[in-house]
Order: C-alpha cells, then sequence, then structure tokens
C-alpha cells in the first residue's frame, strides 16, 4: 500500500512537470501548431497521455495489474523522452536552438520539456515498475515513435507548415531534417544513423532490465 501510494505521489509529480512545460510553450509561442510540431512537444504529450491513463487504471482498476501492453507502452515513452533529452544536449542546445523567438519564463518552459520531465519520465521506471519483462523484440516497435515523426514534420512542411524557432530550419523543425539547406545524402545519412542509435539504446534498455530482473529474483 505504501509503494502504490509512492508510486501515484510520483506520477502525479512527473504529471505536473509534463503539463507545466507543455502549456509554458504553448501560451507564449507565436503559432501553437508550430510548436506542436516540434518532437519535443509532441514526446512531452505522448508521456503525459500514457502517466494520465496510467494513473486512472491504478485508481479506478481494483485489480489493477501491468499488462504486456504496459510495459510496451512504458519503454516506448522512456525511449521517446530519453531521444528528446540526448538530441537536445548534444545536437541542439550547444548550437543555442530555441522552439520559439525569445519569450517569458523561456529558460523554464525549456528546462522542464527537454531535461526535468524526461529524467522524471525515466526515474518512474527504474524506481516502480518490476524489472525482467521488456522483451528483446520491443525496440522495433519503440522505433515506430520516431520515426512517425519523421513521416509527420515532412508532411506537415510540405503541405505549408512552418517553424519558428531560433538556430533551426524554417521550414523543417531541424536542420539535419533540411534537405534544402544540407542535402539529400546527409539528410538520408543522418536518419540512418539516429535510426542504429535509437535501437542501440533500446537494446541497451532491454539488457538492463533483464540484468535488473535476474537480480531481484
Amino acid at each position: 500500500m505504501i509503494e502504490k501510494k509512492s508510486s501515484l505521489f510520483y506520477k502525479f509529480l512527473v504529471l505536473l512537470s509534463l503539463l507545466a512545460g507543455i502549456i509554458l510553450n504553448i501560451i507564449n509561442t507565436k503559432s501553437i501548431i508550430s510548436i506542436l510540431s516540434y518532437y519535443t512537444l509532441q514526446s512531452n504529450i505522448l508521456c503525459l497521455i500514457a502517466f494520465t491513463a496510467i494513473i486512472i487504471s491504478i485508481l479506478f482498476k481494483r485489480n489493477y495489474r501491468k499488462s504486456e501492453v504496459y510495459y510496451v507502452v512504458k519503454g516506448g515513452i522512456v525511449i521517446c523522452i530519453l531521444i528528446t533529452a540526448i538530441m537536445y544536449q548534444i545536437a541542439l542546445m550547444p548550437y543555442g536552438f530555441q522552439m520559439d523567438y525569445n519569450f517569458e519564463n523561456r529558460y523554464l518552459a525549456n528546462l522542464l520539456v527537454h531535461v526535468i520531465s524526461p529524467l522524471l519520465v525515466i526515474l518512474d521506471y527504474f524506481l516502480f515498475d518490476f524489472k525482467g519483462n521488456f522483451k528483446w523484440f520491443y525496440p522495433i516497435i519503440w522505433l515506430f515513435i520516431p520515426l512517425n515523426y519523421i513521416i509527420y514534420v515532412y508532411t506537415y512542411s510540405l503541405n505549408g507548415g512552418r517553424f519558428y524557432g531560433i538556430g533551426g530550419s524554417m521550414d523543417f523543425a531541424y536542420i539535419f531534417l533540411d534537405y534544402n539547406q544540407i542535402g539529400y545524402i546527409s539528410v538520408a545519412k543522418f536518419l540512418i544513423i539516429m535510426t542504429i542509435f535509437i535501437l542501440v539504446i533500446s537494446y541497451v534498455l532491454v539488457l538492463i532490465d533483464k540484468k535488473l530482473g535476474n537480480l531481484k529474483k
């Protein structure tokens, strides 16, 4: 019972962090459609939906049990938000990238969606989930989230969608997706490298999960 209450309290904290980061970005943006078309906001929203569903299930299902679907989804959002954090730290922040022009509370808004919320989501898995339930084929499923974003961003851009961030591409959100500026070959190389990178960190997560599961046994 104490562990359940601790888990619920922590998940509400995660939910509040996700909500705060999303809302701060939305209320200050020049274009809501544009800000919602960044991978960062979409990954935070996916986590928000998942955590809302988990909290509701814990509160209202008398015999709540974590199914295989739960672990597929949980691993998926962990990888999804981990990509947000890693890419921001390595490929975006050092070059002054912002998702919108300067606005009030910009630092806090960026910190929440790129650092604090991702860390809270990842820690939730390590603190409260049973280990040893991830399967080796899960990373293939988890890969669909970032790959679907690639389809989304090109569909959005090619239908007239624009981005208004500082330091990135006005047409394709991120410079490494903009074939007009860096060429098709460079974009293709980036996508291949990113796919391999996502699969590697996904399989590392599965390996850690299995190791932790074996330790508990």
